[in-house]
């Protein structure tokens, strides 16, 4: 599992700057929305263009 922490630097820093995002926030509300196929974060697409999928949730965290 060690080999694994660094192996994907792109997930690793999408996942930061969510963390980041949740974690510093000055508003009461966050919402992250994440294509369901893949897992890319995006930020207000319609399709995810890491796969194309139009299957897009939205994670509201107060």
């Amino acid at each position: 599992m060690g080999g694994q922490a660094g192996s994907d630097s792109t997930s690793g820093s999408t996942v930061r700057k969510t963390l980041e995002a949740v974690l510093l926030r000055s508003d009461d509300r966050t919402v992250i929305e994440e294509c369901r196929r893949c897992g890319t974060t995006l930020e207000s697409a319609a399709t995810c263009p890491a796969c194309g999928c139009d299957d897009i949730v939205e994670y509201r965290i107060q």
